[in-house]
Parts: C-alpha cells; sequence; structure tokens
C-alpha cells in the first residue's frame, strides 16, 4: 500500500512535536492484519478514533472497496483533516475522548495516540466521565491510550468487531488490570497478538507492540488466544489464518476467560520463563554482593534532619549523611545534590555515628541521655548492641536497589556516595568488576534485566515484591564478561545520554539499551 501521505507528514513534522502528540503510523502490513480481522462483520458503520493519515480506511477500502463512506474518523491533528476530507471521509476535528458516547459502530479499528494521561488537558473531567460511563476508577498514572480503547469498546455494536494496536506494557503493568477485567467482565477479547522481536514496526519506535482483537457477538467461545509473532512471515501466516475464516482450530495458546486474572502480569499466558529463553547468564554473585542495609533499631533516635542536627548542636563528624527513607531517592541517578535538597526541606538525611573519641563530648552525653530516657536503649536490637548507640556502619555501595517495589523494580546509582538504612539493599560490585560500574548500572535499568531478577522475586499482596539480598545474589544477570569492546562503548554512550536526559526522549533511549541486552543476551 502506498504511504506517501505518512512519510511526507514524517519528513515535514519535527520528531520531537510527533513524540509529544503519540504519533506513530501503523505499518501497511500491520494494518492488513487488523482490518482482516473486523471484514467478517460486513460493517455499515466504522470508526477510526484516531485516524492519522487515514491507514486503516485506505487498507479496509482495498480489501472492500466503496466502503470509505462508511468512516467515522477522529483526529485533532490539523494536518490531517483536508487530505482525508478530500478523500471522502467523514472527519471529526475533535478529541474522540470528549465526543459523545452514544453512536453504535459494527468495526472500529484503531491505533490510539500513545502519552500519560496527566498530560491530557481534562485529565480530571476524563476520570470522572470513564468512571460514570463504566463503572471504572482508572489511576492517575494510566497512560491515553487505554481510555481509547474503553470507550471504544463501549461504542461497539452487538455482533461488531474491533482491532486495537497498541504498546504492550499494559499487559503487565498495574494500570492495565482495570482494561483487562474490562474485557473479561464482557467477553470481549478475542485474540492477543504479541510482538516480542526486534522489528520495528513504528517510525523511530523501539518497543514491543501488541494487537487485541475484540468482539461483541452474541455466540462465541469463552476463551481467548494468545499469541506470540517473531517474525513479518509469521504476521503474514496469521492474517492468512484469519482469511481463511475456520478459527475452530487454536492458532496460539488458548485459555479459557476464567483461567485469566486481570491482576497478575499476563506475560504468563504467553511467554515461558526468560531462563529458557535467554542464554548468556550469570549468577549476580559472581559480580558483586547484595547487603541489606543498615538497621538502626530506632531510627527515631538514630536519625536526624538539618534542624534536629543544629537543635542539639551535634556536629556534622558525628552525623553521616545517608538515605533515611524509600522515597527520598525515585529517580535512577542519586546525587550530592539531591541530598542537598532533600537537606534543604528538612527531612531526615543523617544517621547517628558516635565514635569512641565523640563520648566524652557534653553534647554527645546530654544526646545519649536522652535517648535512654525514652527507652531507645531497650528496643530489641539497641539492647543486644555494645554499646547501644553504635550502630553498624558499612562502606556506601555504588548501586541501591529498593527493597519493596510495586510498580516495577528500581535501581539507583548512588553517584552521591552516601549510606541508606534498610529501605533498599546496597549492592557491592566485586572490585576486578569495578571498571564496567556504567555497563553494569545500564544493564540493571533495562527491563530484561528486572524481568530476569523478577524470576526470584516474593510476592506479597496487592502486587507488592519484595527481595531479601539473598534472593539478589541468586538472581540471574547478563555475563558481563560476554559484552565485546564495542558494545560496551555503545553501552556507555546511551547511558551517558540517559544520565543527562530527563525528557520523555529517555523511555526510547531506555528502549534501544533494553534491545542491546536482549541482543546479547540470545546469541
Amino acid at each position: 500500500m502506498d504511504t506517501t501521505l505518512e512519510q511526507s507528514y514524517i519528513s515535514q513534522t519535527p520528531l520531537s512535536y510527533r513524540r509529544k502528540k503519540g504519533q506513530y503510523f501503523t505499518p501497511p502490513h500491520i494494518a492488513e492484519v487488523m482490518v482482516e480481522w473486523v471484514v467478517p462483520a460486513d460493517p455499515a458503520t466504522i470508526l477510526d478514533p484516531a485516524v492519522g493519515m487515514g491507514i486503516f480506511p485506505r487498507s479496509f477500502n482495498q480489501r472492500m472497496p466503496g466502503t470509505i463512506s462508511n468512516w467515522k474518523s477522529y483526529d485533532i491533528e490539523d494536518s490531517f483533516i483536508h487530505p482525508l476530507q478530500s478523500m471522502g471521509l467523514h472527519m471529526y476535528h475533535q478529541d474522540f475522548l470528549l465526543s459523545d458516547w452514544k453512536n453504535l459502530f459494527d468495526g472500529i479499528i484503531a491505533n490510539p495516540p500513545y502519552f500519560k494521561l496527566r498530560n491530557h488537558s481534562h485529565k480530571v473531567e476524563l476520570l470522572k466521565t470513564f468512571e460514570e460511563k463504566l463503572g471504572v476508577r482508572l489511576p492517575g498514572n494510566t497512560n491515553i491510550y487505554n481510555l481509547f480503547i474503553l470507550k471504544c469498546l463501549k461504542q461497539l455494536n452487538v455482533n461488531g468487531r474491533a482491532a486495537f494496536i497498541v504498546p504492550s506494557d499494559f499487559l503487565n503493568a498495574d494500570y492495565g488490570q482495570h482494561i483487562k477485567a474490562y474485557l473479561l467482565k464482557h467477553k470481549l477479547l478475542d485474540y492477543v497478538v504479541i510482538t516480542d522481536y526486534q522489528v520495528s514496526w513504528f517510525e523511530e519506535a523501539t518497543t514491543t507492540s501488541a494487537i487485541l482483537l475484540c468482539s461483541r457477538e452474541e455466540t462465541k467461545d469463552d476463551r481467548v488466544e494468545f499469541i506470540n509473532v517473531q517474525s513479518d512471515s509469521e504476521m503474514k501466516g496469521f492474517k492468512e489464518f484469519l482469511q481463511n475464516g475456520d478459527c475452530s482450530k487454536p492458532y496460539g495458546k488458548s485459555f479459557a476467560y476464567h483461567e485469566l486474572v486481570p491482576s497478575i502480569k499476563w506475560r504468563h499466558y504467553y511467554q515461558d520463563s526468560l531462563l529458557e529463553t535467554y542464554k548468556n547468564l550469570r549468577p549476580f554473585y559472581e559480580f558483586g554482593k547484595a547487603k541489606r542495609g543498615i538497621a538502626t533499631g530506632a531510627n527515631d533516635f538514630f536519625c536526624l534532619s538539618e534542624s534536629e542536627r543544629i537543635e542539639w548542636g551535634l556536629d556534622r563528624d558525628i552525623t553521616v549523611p545517608c538515605l533515611i527513607k524509600a522515597y527520598q531517592a525515585s529517580e535512577p541517578f542519586f546525587t550530592w545534590e539531591n541530598w542537598e535538597s532533600l537537606k534543604h526541606d528538612n527531612h531526615p538525611v543523617y544517621v547517628l555515628q558516635i565514635k569512641q573519641e565523640h563520648e566524652q563530648h557534653h553534647v554527645v552525653q546530654r544526646y545519649i541521655q536522652y535517648g535512654e530516657e525514652h527507652h531507645f536503649h531497650q528496643r530489641y536490637l539497641t539492647k543486644h548492641r555494645k554499646p547501644w548507640y553504635r550502630p553498624e556502619l558499612r562502606e556506601p555501595p555504588p548501586i541501591l536497589f529498593r527493597v519493596f517495589n510495586r510498580s516495577g523494580l528500581q535501581f539507583i546509582r548512588n553517584e552521591a556516595g552516601i549510606m541508606h538504612l534498610t529501605s533498599f539493599h546496597g549492592l557491592y560490585i566485586h572490585e576486578y568488576f569495578m571498571q564496567e560500574i556504567d555497563v553494569i548500572m545500564a544493564y540493571f535499568l533495562t527491563d530484561v534485566a528486572k524481568d530476569l531478577i523478577k524470576e526470584t522475586r516474593r510476592e506479597y499482596g496487592k502486587g507488592l515484591l519484595k527481595f531479601e539480598p539473598n534472593d539478589l545474589n541468586q538472581s540471574w544477570v547478563v555475563d558481563f564478561e560476554s559484552i565485546e569492546e564495542k558494545e560496551k562503548k555503545q553501552i556507555r554512550e546511551l547511558y551517558t545520554n540517559i544520565r543527562q536526559d530527563t525528557s520523555t526522549y529517555r523511555d526510547e533511549l531506555l528502549a534501544r539499551l533494553n534491545k542491546m541486552f536482549i541482543d546479547i543476551l540470545k546469541r
């Protein structure tokens, strides 16, 4: 199919603008698969809620000539309107999410925009409307494409069919639970086609994608099939499967609706253990050692803010900069400036370090007396410590790992070189491998590293994950010694760019880094 319209727009529109708007154009061979799913519904009315340059109407019209007038298409981009109207499309120059909910459609095909809902100017209004219309309370960190899917499906007619192409992350993200539950509750989902191969479907985007094929048929099997597609030829094979129209035999992994659990990561249904997928793996203990953070036994006594330190008259030489709480390090790089900011805002940022030569100081004696008056010396850990007011101390680790994780595993480069309490584990890299610290940290930033480490996770309620130091020591990581020097150079360059870039472009840099490590793990 001719893609002149798309290529012309791409050449004339800055990449930064297209990223901001979440604009990624669907390749023709993918559009054809999605069209093939909807064709059997013989739709008299067809919706594209984010039409772009009209790849779906054009592809559908090529498959079923004379159907352009059946389409109702939405987009907010000025540049798209005139070319599509001249084709005979019914164009609505408005945000589909803010349009009415009354119209029903026999067919829906969509590649919705991809950006965080928090960046939408009508975020609060949309969340309220979706809760009223669907009874679904969406989290504020959800992506906008989830709203497109839900609204489209609400407007899908009986015996209608819908096809969506979206990033596959919602299948395994906390914010995806709501949409998965909705799909199962209303028995709308038929096929999930997951791309786990590194052929880029979208211009200038490195991401795995999923095609969701849905229907609201009155009589249908209560089953969902998950299909892994690893090449364009396999995608062509699935298209031929749809064209044949005989879906009685499973094409992929088939599950009954009642077997699917919305609250868990759906990779369980379509992905084998990563340990069977990847090579070049070694246990982390061969490269470093994870240790728990400092346990004071009485944080109220041992941990101080700057104002508390000044109030007590405690010198800086008996207080050590320290990360006290998990919230204090939320980014992958923790700098001295970050610590200074916490200090300025009067967060607890010091841990007490009373050495023997300090014990006779009047101010120190007064503070120890205060601790004993408040029975801090009788706590479980302190009463087994001699003297009770001298907690363990150790060298700051180069990398920190958050002990409890709910939204995703968090590794932090400890650029500030400070100590930490038990909210974090410290990753101490063996001296021989410290020369590769940037490569090691770059690896821990990637999704594939986190997914491999999750093989040793401990799950708690409501998706909470916890790791003990030995879980990390026994976890599998890439064999850093198998990485070639030219690859290390590329990894370091990406790492430097990620370190310097805090914009949305960081996500694409991380995706490129992830791809590099996947290639290394697969060879």
